[in-house]
């Protein structure tokens, strides 16, 4: 309840792993994006067959994700294989040196230069050692792959960044910043035990760090930030306390510290204190901020206590009746409850107060729940007008073109979903998006193999859970797809085609009874583990 609208990534228990999904489809994935982008840029492509819109009733079966290099993660695989144009290629601009207030000579600045213009020509070794040059020059200055790993992460290679932390606990081991950069990556992948000790090593380097007095007090505040994330993750409550009371001491009062104070408390049963906490944020935002009865009904939901959660966000909305803030978590309330109706009396009512590109989305996908696909359009549409780089609004667009079987919309839908894999080629959510479109276009073996891309780490989210089990119903393996669908319904935040789930789901189980299923040893559904 309470949840976001987005989908959260769910590790899925089943005797269906997936790696159990991986050997049941035997397709090369590498050629998935460069088929599906020049399709919908009208590209022609020789000797690559359309998929039948007929399912084949064979086996489907998925080879192994092939790995990428860190150099060619971030790139489409149409621009690996030919010489990029300097159009083509991201250009990182940022300064990481400007937030450590370092001094450059103008001999060291010409350095920072020539590395960062080697870098955006794809000449890494070059770039690194120009910023060695500079380093040796300079020991304040940050260490050469830890601006190796920000022009990275400024161009969205996750697994480029990643490479290049390692590779500066090896060369600079006496510098504290990589250690708390992985324990953050360590957290984002849910090892917290790996966070803590990452994080502790970079508490003994940082102790023993002298070279740069305004690094070490923004390295200070990262450790904290590091601790209240792994202690919160780990119900650790005492330590995330002591996290960000010293935040508050280094940062002054903020709302969002204060939200973060508010949370501790309240998993410390402390329900009042955290209310006093959260009307302080509240005060702190100066308007800006969610209602305290609205943040409060989002406790509430965490813990389960609907009863409360419900009164909270009914007080939140009778006190400010025009909040998008409170409408819109009013609005996913509705959802998560399925109640549609209600859901779209409440959307009216935001979109007649508020016509921001985050209303239209919120409109968007209510309108998608309801499989209202020109209205969603719709609200997509202007919302990608107003700010054309949301890929949040493209990626809807891209579901409510493709619904609506219109062969000039369908090539629309892959255009945008294509766009938003080869910004972001990891994104398992715009992986999902890619893979439905290209199944609603026909093209159902190049679904499958982008499809399998997303569920490549290890997670899968309900959309991609439905998705997957349409195509495998269709080629007859009923079971496979009855423990998929099982899953996404079981699963707690809204998506927009549970209906649809449940109906596929019942059509299975009345044609196909568990008992005459092949046997499965387990069948649940799970949140990701904390590691």
């Amino acid at each position: 309840m309470f949840s976001a609208i987005r989908q959260t990534p769910c590790k899925i228990g089943l005797i269906l792993t997936l790696s159990a999904i991986s050997s049941m489809f035997a397709f090369d994935i590498s050629d998935a994006y460069s088929q599906s982008t020049a399709r919908s840029s009208g590209a022609v492509q020789r000797g690559v067959a359309k998929a039948s819109p007929q399912a084949s009733r064979e086996p489907v079966k998925v080879a192994a994700t092939k790995p990428q290099s860190p150099a060619q993660s971030n790139v489409p695989p149409q621009t690996q294989r030919r010489a990029a144009s300097a159009s083509e290629i991201p250009q990182a601009t940022e300064n990481v040196q400007e937030d450590d207030a370092v001094r450059l000579t103008p001999e060291q600045e010409a350095k920072y230069k020539e590395a960062l213009v080697l870098f955006n020509k794809q000449d890494f070794s070059g770039s690194l050692a120009a910023l060695n040059d500079l380093y040796a020059s300079n020991p304040a200055a940050r260490p050469p792959r830890l601006i190796i790993a920000r022009w990275f992460a400024e161009l969205k290679n996750p697994q480029a960044v990643k490479l290049s932390l390692e590779q500066a606990t090896a060369e600079t081991p006496e510098d504290p910043e990589a250690y708390y950069s992985l324990a953050e990556f360590a957290i984002r992948e849910g090892s917290f035990t790996a966070a803590e000790l990452l994080a502790k090593q970079g508490d003994a380097k940082l102790a023993q760090y002298t070279a740069n007095a305004k690094r070490v007090k923004n390295l200070a505040r990262t450790s904290k930030l590091v601790k209240l994330s792994y202690s919160n993750a780990r119900q650790r409550w005492n330590d995330s306390l002591e996290a960000v009371t010293a935040l508050i001491k280094m940062d002054g009062e903020t709302p969002d510290l204060y939200i973060a104070y508010a949370n501790i408390l309240f998993q410390q049963k402390q329900d009042d204190k955290a209310r006093q906490a959260l009307q302080r944020a509240e005060k702190l935002a100066n308007g800006e901020g969610l209602p305290t009865d609205a943040a409060m009904a989002q406790l509430y939901a965490t813990r389960g206590d609907r009863e409360n959660a419900k009164a909270c966000l009914d007080a939140a909305l009778k006190a400010n009746p025009k909040s998008s803030k409170v409408l819109i978590l009013s609005i996913s309330n509705a959802l998560s409850e399925n109640d549609l109706d209600a859901a779209w009396n409440l959307v009216q009512r935001l979109y007649k107060e508020d016509k921001s590109a985050e209303v239209l989305k919120t409109y968007g996908k209510v309108a998608l729940f309801r499989s209202d696909f020109k209205s969603a359009e719709a609200a997509f549409q202007e919302a990608v007008r107003q700010n054309p780089l949301d890929t949040d609004a493209s990626g809807g667009l891209a579901l409510a073109l493709c619904e609506q079987n219109d062969p000039d919309k369908s090539k629309r839908a892959l255009q945008y979903a294509a766009s938003n894999v080869q910004k972001q080629s990891n994104n398992r959510d715009f992986l999902a998006t890619l893979g439905w479109t290209l199944y609603k276009a026909g093209q159902t073996d190049e679904a499958i193999k982008v499809l399998q891309q997303s569920i490549a780490d290890g997670q899968i989210n309900a959309a991609s859970a439905y998705y997957f089990s349409v195509i495998l119903n269709e080629k007859g393996q009923t079971d496979v797809a009855r423990q998929l669908l099982t899953a996404a319904v079981s699963t707690t935040p809204p998506f927009a085609k549970r209906a649809e789930a449940e109906k596929l789901l019942a059509q299975i189980n009345a044609q196909t009874p568990k008992s005459d299923a092949q046997p499965a040893t387990q069948t649940t559904t799970q949140p990701a583990t904390q590691k």
